[in-house]
């Protein structure tokens, strides 16, 4: 009799107008019958809780994905990130840092094995809850199949469906085959989940609770981006104001320097702001002794932290003015004080030489503790990242916090709608009001463009700004077919403070230390791995990769 692993703990996402979040891990321990699984709908939520992790995990895995493009730059000279960047450990079929094949494929698999059991055992539901339940899982599933998209051209093995027992060969499929079977999953779910879960004897499911669990503008917000990767413009700019028309808004906070920006990211949930701007999320719990590891891996070791990777001055200088004119070093005035009356976002992001943090001054000079200085343990740029840092976290308590990490933000399904309405004609306008509601947050002034060209340049500055650190940058740069321009043959920099009696000098640095960058134009898809190709026979390797 077939059987299936009981969950215990439902993974924190939270997709609603409130941030809530729950336990993260699933904990697999006895396994059940089917008839037992299947039997009602307390056991078929079990069920369901455990593919939540595919959106598990916190922060680092993004910051690692950003440390392979212009924005980040690992302190360690020999971190796996290092290697990939500078040509010592490049791609191949049978090495690939950023491959997901085998492990999406299963979940793929996964999703479709619930959605035939689902099928067979419905009667023993309510059709509302059956709806529900083969909307998340079809949510899941899009997930899997949009993770393999953009990393393998959106031509990889799609399962709609269970295969034969033993059967191994399958045929990649089209990019449009890939794209319509994610916006017919997607649409499903948009169209059978709740905008907001009900607890309590109204809900269809009991009186469950019902924290994390993904929604109507999850599915909306993973559709817009799906085809803003698939340019399938409209598509995308339609399912962004699906998101928009449920009531979704940038947070704010008057009273914050910042705006609200950052404290957007110190969103604990013992100690929860009112937003709505999370369309999914999830959060730690340390009352639960969950290992929230990152400002241990990532502050500054003054504060207790390893230090593993630091902003790069291409970025820093990306931060505009206070009043919308752009930094500039050859500036005398602004490189006499390149840290003072920058906008709100730089402040929120970003540890300087002379900032306060935790209470007291960071210095990165050379030769301070948390100073300049080339070979690890210490900023290799002169910055440290301050977005996602927990402040309030003493030395001795670094892995005990319970922030929320965003998997997706309004922010984001904003910058999604500017970008798409950009590509249609006629949609400048439309595009640029996006994009100045971005700006307004942190009140920093509107900007204006007249062509197509000018906007996409307002609009990847805007990306690389507003969603810094959370694992966008190397995969815009791909998907815009910038990575060999900004990428290869490059060298990123950062900043070396100097004190000069009670003064600072400022010197820009190559941080990558002489070494020069290497990113191949076939790195724009990736290679089908050899496992595949040595059990499928019908899996045919891309022609850049043969």
């Amino acid at each position: 009799m077939k059987s299936i692993n009981k969950f215990l703990t439902i993974l924190a996402v939270s997709a609603g107008l409130s941030l809530v979040s729950c336990d993260i891990d699933p904990v697999l321990t006895d396994s059940y019958p089917e008839d037992v699984a299947w039997s009602n709908a307390d056991n078929l939520r079990l069920n369901l809780n455990g593919f939540y992790s595919l959106i598990g995990g916190y922060y680092g895995s993004e910051v690692e994905n950003d440390a392979c493009s212009d924005i980040l730059k690992m302190n360690g000279p020999r971190d796996s990130e290092n290697l990939f960047v500078f040509g010592s450990a490049p791609i191949t079929p049978s090495a690939n840092r950023f491959d997901l094949w085998k492990n999406r494929h299963t979940w793929q698999l996964s999703c479709c094995r619930f959605l035939r059991d689902l099928k067979e055992h419905r009667s023993n539901f309510t059709e509302e809850i059956a709806l529900e339940a083969e909307a998340e899982v079809r949510f899941f599933r899009a997930l899997a199949n949009f993770d393999l998209a953009k990393r393998y051209g959106a031509s990889f093995i799609l399962y709609k469906e269970l295969p034969e027992l033993g059967e191994k060969n399958h045929a990649r499929c089209t990019p449009d085959e890939c794209w319509d079977f994610i916006a017919e999953d997607l649409d499903f779910a948009a169209k059978y989940l709740p905008a907001k879960w009900n607890n309590g004897t109204t809900n269809p499911w009991g009186t469950e609770t019902h924290t994390g669990r993904i929604t109507k503008e999850a599915a909306y917000g993973l559709l817009a981006r799906a085809m803003l990767y698939a340019e399938r413009w409209k598509a995308a700019s339609d399912a962004a104001l699906e998101v928009k028309k449920l009531g979704y808004k940038l947070y704010k906070n008057p009273s914050r320097g910042d705006k609200g920006y950052g404290e957007l990211f110190t969103n604990r949930r013992s100690s929860v702001i009112s937003n709505q701007e999370s369309i999914i999320e999830f959060g730690y719990s340390y009352d639960n002794k969950m290992d929230y590891s990152f400002d241990y891996f990532y502050c500054p070791p003054s504060d207790g932290g390893y230090a593993e990777a630091s902003p790069t001055e291409d970025l820093v200088s990306a931060y505009q003015m206070a009043d919308g004119r752009d930094f500039d070093w050859t500036d005398p005035v602004m490189a006499a004080n390149p840290y003072s009356g920058r906008e709100p976002r730089f402040y929120a992001s970003i540890l300087y030489n002379g900032c306060q943090w935790k209470g007291q001054t960071l210095y990165t000079y050379e030769g301070s503790t948390d100073g300049y200085a080339l070979g690890g343990g210490t900023t290799c740029t002169g910055y440290y990242m301050r977005k996602l840092f927990d402040e309030a976290l003493p030395k001795n308590g670094m892995r005990s916090t319970d922030l929320t990490y965003y998997y997706m933000r309004y922010a984001e399904v904003l910058l999604i709608y500017a970008e798409a309405m950009a590509q249609q004609d006629g949609g400048l306008k439309e595009a640029l009001n996006a994009l100045n509601e971005i700006r307004a947050r942190v009140d920093l002034p509107a900007v204006s463009a007249s062509t197509k060209t000018e906007f996409m340049k307002l609009l990847r500055r805007e990306r690389m700004i507003e969603l810094a650190f959370e694992g966008h940058r190397f995969w815009d740069l791909r998907r815009w077919g910038l990575g060999t321009t900004v990428l290869n043959g490059t060298h990123m920099k950062g900043v070396k403070p100097t004190k000069v009696g009670d003064n600072f000098e400022y010197q820009l640095v190559d941080c990558d230390g002489g070494s020069t960058r290497v990113y191949l134009e076939k790195y724009n898809r990736f290679p089908i791995p050899l496992g595949e190709l040595q059990q499928n026979t019908s899996c045919e390797q891309f022609d850049e990769w043969k």
